[in-house]
C-alpha cells in the first residue's frame, strides 16, 4: 500500500511539473511573439552611444561625432556636427533642457541645448585633482560625475568654480581588485557605475558607496521605473534596482546592441538602425 501511494504521489509530482513547465514555456512564448514594431529608421552613420529625455526624445551620437536627435516616433528633428571629429564616449539627455557630451580623446565634455546649440568646451584636466578619466557624466544637481584614474577615486566636481565637492575611494570599494569601468549614469539620486570585474556599483548622490549589483559585462545600460534596463544575450533584462528581482524578455532580434524605454515604447538599436516597437 505504502509502495502504491509513493507511486500515485510521485506520478501527480511528475504531472503537476510538466504542466508547470508548458505553462512557462507557453508564457514565454507568448513574451517572444508580443512585439508590435511601429516605426523602422535606416540611420547614415554607425551608433555610437544612445540616450534619452524625459520628453521621450532619443539622441544617437555616431561614430565621427555627430549627434542627431529623433522623436519618439522615429521622426528625425535636429542634427549636431561638432568642429572636432570624434566619438562621444557618453551621452545624456534625461535633463531634458541640455545634453551633456564627453569626449574621451579629448578629455573635454560639452553641453548642448535642446536645439543641439553646443556651448564652448570645458576640459577635465581643469578640475581639481583630474588629470585624466575614462568616464563622466553629469548630476542631477548640474555638477558633473568623473572617475579619476591617476587617483583612482569617483570625484564630483563644481563645474561652476572647477573644485571638488565630494570624492571616494575606490579602492576601498571594490572586492575585486581588478576592474574594467564601462558606463556611468545617474538616476534618482544614485549614481551606477558598471564594471565589468565587480558588477554595477551604486553610490548616492554625496559620492558614498551603497551596494554592487551582481550583474557583469554591460557597456551600456538605462532605466525605466525602478528597474535597470540591458541586453544580454539575446534578452531585454529588467533587474528592479530595489527588490533585486529579474525578468527577462527575448529580444525579435539578436542583433541589437542599445534599449531605450518610455512606457510600454521599445526603442531598439543595431549599428545602422533603430526600431521601434511597443511591448505589451
Amino acid at each position: 500500500m505504502e509502495n502504491l501511494m509513493a507511486k500515485t504521489s510521485t506520478s501527480r509530482f511528475l504531472k503537476h511539473s510538466i504542466t508547470f513547465i508548458l505553462l512557462i514555456a507557453i508564457q514565454s512564448f507568448a513574451l517572444a511573439q508580443d512585439w508590435k514594431k511601429i516605426e523602422s529608421v535606416k540611420l547614415e552613420n554607425q551608433v555610437n552611444q544612445v540616450s534619452i529625455d524625459r520628453q521621450g526624445n532619443l539622441y544617437i551620437s555616431s561614430i565621427n561625432g555627430s549627434i542627431d536627435k529623433y522623436d519618439s516616433n522615429g521622426v528625425f528633428q535636429l542634427h549636431y556636427s561638432p568642429t572636432k571629429k570624434s566619438s562621444p564616449r557618453l551621452i545624456e539627455a534625461w535633463q531634458g533642457l541640455r545634453v551633456f557630451a564627453f569626449y574621451k580623446d579629448f578629455q573635454e565634455y560639452l553641453f548642448l541645448d535642446r536645439f543641439l546649440n553646443a556651448s564652448e568646451r570645458y576640459s577635465i584636466n581643469n578640475q581639481e585633482g583630474v588629470s585624466y578619466t575614462n568616464l563622466s557624466t553629469i548630476a542631477a544637481d548640474n555638477n558633473i560625475w568623473v572617475l579619476d584614474a591617476q587617483g583612482f577615486s569617483l570625484k564630483k566636481i563644481d563645474i561652476s568654480n572647477n573644485e571638488a565637492i565630494s570624492e571616494t575611494n575606490l579602492s576601498l570599494v571594490l572586492s575585486n581588485k581588478a576592474y574594467d569601468f564601462s558606463f556611468i549614469r545617474e538616476y534618482q539620486s544614485l549614481l551606477f557605475i558598471s564594471d565589468n570585474k565587480n558588477g554595477v556599483l551604486i553610490f548616492d548622490n554625496l559620492g558614498n558607496y551603497l551596494e554592487t549589483l551582481p550583474i557583469f559585462n554591460l557597456n551600456f545600460f538605462s532605466f525605466l521605473d525602478t528597474s535597470l534596463i540591458y541586453i544580454q544575450n539575446g534578452n531585454i533584462v529588467y533587474f528592479d534596482i530595489y527588490t533585486k528581482q529579474k525578468k527577462e524578455v527575448s529580444l525579435p532580434d539578436p542583433s541589437y546592441t542599445f534599449v531605450l524605454m518610455e512606457n510600454k515604447r521599445v526603442f531598439l538599436f543595431t549599428r545602422t538602425t533603430l526600431d521601434i516597437f511597443e511591448l505589451n
